[in-house]
């Protein structure tokens, strides 16, 4: 696999080459998890999925009874599928094509589905419903604490990031830019952070 990496073929692996391989390692999942879930979606097999299909073949055998004794509810999950496919679907013909699906499967790979992302990720941890994320609730997403156990050092390390850089106006909790800012920040790159550090780790003699 390194000699894949290296595209120079000068024997060694920089930060560069490993980045563009994370990148391309990514994509290539993306599509291979969009061509499987695609053919299972496409029921007429007519190259593309509307929500009747993806609705039909997702929650079908549960639409009878949609709050079953499992744990789930799928009623609610249904509904932000929803939501979220209307939101990737730009022509608004409530049928996708496959970019349009890829869209819906994985938003966080496109500007124009952050929103929805950030809305999401919200709705996850806002506990309370008041439509903002405090700092017990960021903390809880993360760590549940059992009884009285004494707290992990890394999730006081979360209280300071949270004081200090997520809450940016210090009102005591996050709102949808300060949460956007978060989890989608414009100014890091997750490939090359990841390549940074496998060359850090890897580099013996530095």
């Amino acid at each position: 696999i390194v000699s894949k990496i290296d595209e120079d073929k000068d024997g060694f692996v920089t930060v560069e080459e490993l980045k563009d391989w994370i990148k391309f390692a990514q994509k290539r999942w993306i599509y291979e998890d969009v061509e499987r879930q695609w053919k299972g979606h496409d029921l007429n097999e007519d190259g593309l999925i509307s929500w009747e299909e993806y609705k039909n073949a997702t929650y079908g055998y549960i639409l009878d009874d949609p709050d079953p004794d499992d744990g789930f509810n799928y009623k609610q999950m249904m509904v932000r599928d929803e939501r979220r496919f209307k939101m990737a679907d730009k022509d608004g013909d409530l049928t996708a094509t496959k970019e349009e699906f890829t869209a819906f499967l994985h938003p966080e790979e496109y500007d124009y589905m952050k929103d929805i992302v950030v809305q999401e990720t919200m709705e996850d941890i806002d506990k309370n419903g008041d439509g903002f994320i405090d700092l017990e609730e960021y903390i809880g997403d993360m760590n549940s604490r059992d009884g009285d156990a004494d707290e992990p050092e890394w999730v006081k390390t979360e209280r300071e990031q949270f004081v200090e850089f997520r809450d940016k106006n210090r009102d005591g909790k996050m709102d949808k830019e300060e949460t956007k800012d978060w989890i989608l920040p414009s100014d890091y790159d997750h490939a090359e952070a990841e390549a940074r550090h496998l060359v850090y780790e890897s580099d013996q003699n530095k």
